[in-house]
């Protein structure tokens, strides 16, 4: 595998900037640039410790080469939403968009999956390296409300901590608090 990009963020965050004042117990809006700045960083944390898309975004995964032998490839940042294309790329960088009907998304599996149907040809890029493209949205949707519950209470729980951290410099800056943890423990992707 060659590697993840992101190339569309999500359009809204988890926590809004009123819960978070809500839950800072904050009553004025002086601190709202290092508020906001610390719910999007409450969120990249929650989708790297879950290995999750929270709010549907845009992901492209490139790949050497499809694996050998594989009719199935899964594709990471859970839940699979829909993908768009899957293109090949020959030496000179020329992309050549596969036909959606030789393969399907499987959306229902954790993680979700882009499956060749039977008789279609395993893709094949003649370049070296990102040899393949597989563009895809994940993610639960577009709204905050979206999101499980116990994700966003886990993020709120984590912003506070990073709230009273703000000064730490690292030092004093702990791992994930156990509630955090709890609350998100039901909804991490484990590597088998």
């Amino acid at each position: 595998m060659a590697g993840l990009e992101r190339v569309t963020p999500p359009a809204v965050e988890p926590l809004s900037l009123a819960e978070a004042r809500l839950h800072l117990r904050l009553d004025d809006t002086a601190e709202d640039t290092i508020v906001a700045a610390l719910i999007v960083a409450a969120r990249q944390m929650a989708e790297q410790h879950l290995r999750r898309a929270l709010i549907t975004q845009g992901f492209r995964l490139w790949l050497d080469a499809w694996p050998l032998g594989r009719r199935a490839l899964d594709l990471p940042r859970p839940p699979l939403a829909a993908v768009s294309a899957v293109a090949t790329y020959d030496e000179d960088g020329d992309a050549s968009v596969l036909d959606p009907a030789s393969w399907l998304a499987d959306v229902v599996a954790v993680p979700g999956r882009l499956v060749l149907r039977a008789g279609a040809a395993t893709p094949f890029g003649a370049r070296a390296a990102n040899a393949i493209a597989i563009d895809y949205e994940a993610g639960y949707g577009p709204a905050a409300t979206d999101v499980p519950e116990p994700i966003r209470r886990g993020m709120a729980l984590l912003l506070g901590h990073l709230f009273e951290s703000r000064e730490a410099g690292g030092e004093g800056l702990r791992p994930l608090p156990l509630g955090v943890e709890a609350l998100w423990a039901p909804y991490r992707v484990v590597r088998l």
